[in-house]
């Protein structure tokens, strides 16, 4: 495992656009990635700024022309902390962290500039406070998970649900976390979800588990009923990573005449540092699940630290982001970096793209988008050359490799 000489990055990083706090929008998460379409339009969400200062849906043109799509007022949902999909019609759908009739969040849809709010959550069994955004299958159902609610009795604000919306609009809940004793089914997942090419539904959860530090999990839809059958396919134990806060991404490939599978994944804790996360594998064997660290961070000599959105499959490699480490320069702990895992003769080798030094962004805390010429595009939540408290408001960046 390789990590490139120290401040020396691999990659050409330039700001698309940088937020102002403004009705333009401030502090973009976007826990999973940014929505790409064929004209190079990214979209994606604010968390705060807007017209009401509750966060809004944006676009960016690949000239860094950005226009504002919806501002979030309250009742309508505020403050967007996931990802947005679209689906073929053009339409996007996400959620809110608060808003809603509750002020719990709400599930949205977003045709033009009008927005349908799908659910609004009660905080009470439906969940409350999704962090993360929503996924949709071929039917027009609509997956996601709840960081608080359900169970109200494991934490009196609840541990977290998967729940269900489908294309009739009608909302379930599929799995309730720490529904099992000591929450060995998990707790409070943060991410998105993504399903397998048998379509499970695949998630992690940052904590609970046999050991308490997170999980990896599987959902099998029932022949019955609406509660889908939950199996561990892997518990944290803190050496071999803590608190997945990210999305797993799945991969398919052809090997030997065979479709394999593998499911990639980041820990935002733990590994042989002990507070700097690592990348995992999960890949299908005899007896479940066989799960393997690709690469520790380690923090250190230019290298990232606790990665907090999920991994790109492009071209036969892994890209991603940590939100600190890298440029020893940029604060007490870096401003985070972008990286490439590369595998020859199934060692995987680390190369640094691009490390963060203020204005150009700092602590990327979701994922990438590529294009067909390998560019990458994410954002950054806070950095950037306006001050926002002194801090910049966050950033749209591309990297080139």
């Amino acid at each position: 495992m390789t990590v490139v000489a120290p401040f020396a990055w691999a990659g050409a990083e330039s700001v698309l656009y940088a937020f102002n706090d403004g009705t333009d929008g401030a502090y973009p998460v976007d826990s999973a990635r940014l929505v790409r379409t064929k004209s190079g339009a990214l979209y994606g969400t604010a968390a705060a700024g807007g017209a009401c200062q509750k966060g809004n849906v944006f676009r960016v043109q690949p000239n860094g022309t950005e226009s504002v799509l919806y501002s979030f007022c309250g009742s309508d949902g505020a403050n967007p902390n996931g990802s947005l999909i679209v689906d073929a019609s053009g339409t996007f759908y996400g959620t809110t962290y608060f808003g809603g009739d509750n002020d719990c969040g709400t599930v949205f849809k977003l045709s033009g500039s009008r927005l349908t709010r799908l659910h609004s959550f009660t905080c009470g069994s439906d969940g409350s406070r999704p962090t993360a955004g929503v996924i949709r299958d071929a039917r027009g159902n609509l997956y996601g998970t709840t960081f608080y609610g359900g169970n109200l009795s494991c934490n009196q604000i609840g541990c977290g649900v998967v729940y269900e919306i489908s294309a009739s609009r009608k909302f379930f809940v599929i799995h309730t976390f720490c529904s099992i004793s000591s929450c060995t089914d998990g707790s409070e997942p943060l991410c998105d979800l993504a399903f397998d090419p048998s379509g499970n539904i695949l998630g992690t959860t940052a904590v609970g588990g046999s050991s308490g530090q997170g999980t990896v999990f599987k959902l099998s839809k029932p022949k019955r009923g609406k509660v889908w059958n939950e199996t561990v396919l892997h518990n944290f134990n803190g050496s071999d990573g803590e608190v997945p806060h990210a999305g797993l991404t799945v991969v398919t490939t052809h090997v030997h005449g065979k479709n394999r599978t593998v499911i990639f994944g980041v820990a935002a804790y733990g590994g042989t540092s002990g507070y700097e996360g690592n990348v995992f594998q999960l890949t299908p064997s005899k007896s479940g699940y066989s799960f393997e660290v690709l690469y520790n961070f380690t923090g250190s000599n230019g290298d990232g630290a606790q990665p907090l959105g999920p991994l790109t499959w492009m071209k036969g490699r892994l890209f991603g982001t940590t939100s600190a480490g890298g440029d020893p320069h940029c604060g007490p702990f870096g401003c985070g970096t972008v990286f490439e895992l590369s595998e020859k003769n199934n060692l995987w080798s680390e190369t640094i793209l691009h490390a963060f030094a203020g204005t150009d962004g700092n602590s990327p805390d979701g994922g990438l988008v590529g294009d067909p010429s390998g560019h990458l595009y994410g954002t950054t939540y806070l950095g950037g050359v306006v001050s926002c408290e002194a801090g910049g408001c966050g950033v749209v960046f591309k990297v080139t490799p």
